[in-house]
């Protein structure tokens, strides 16, 4: 399966939780949907990619979206409308006792995974994302 990862990328960024979140992705046998996220980003550098394009297709594109919203980020807001609107399944990370959007709250068939420690992402959405190999990856609603 192809898994989008939206991850916040000018503020709160953490390549180090990006990466372990990829890290699971493989492990799971599935495979990044946004390799880009992986690298360090230079926002002060304007790239001749459309990434609104890239995202919105990518994450329309993807059978999961897995969305770290443990800090607002408008793009992985868009990213994750754009996957709900396609029909994906959407699973939301993000830090045990921290408030996320309403609007996430409230979205139907998504998943959570909540963590206190970084190192759990990995098992935990490693262990999700084992459970869905060989299964149809669209929400049931």
């Amino acid at each position: 399966m192809k898994v989008y990862l939206a991850v916040p990328l000018v503020e709160n960024r953490s390549l180090e939780r990006t990466r372990l979140m990829a890290r699971a992705v493989a492990d799971a046998g599935h495979e990044v949907a946004s390799p880009w996220n992986l690298s360090p980003t230079e926002v002060s550098i304007r790239s001749t990619v459309n990434i609104f394009q890239r995202d919105r297709a990518g994450s329309r594109g993807a059978d999961v979206i897995v969305a770290d919203v443990t800090t607002p980020s408008i793009g992985v807001g868009m990213e994750l409308m754009a996957a709900y609107d396609a029909g994906r399944r959407i699973i939301l990370v993000s830090r045990k006792g921290k408030r996320i959007s309403t609007m996430l709250e409230d979205m139907d068939g998504k998943e959570k995974i909540e963590y206190e420690s970084e190192p759990e992402i990995y098992l935990k959405l490693l262990e999700r994302l084992t459970l869905l190999r060989g299964t149809r990856a669209r929400r049931f609603w």
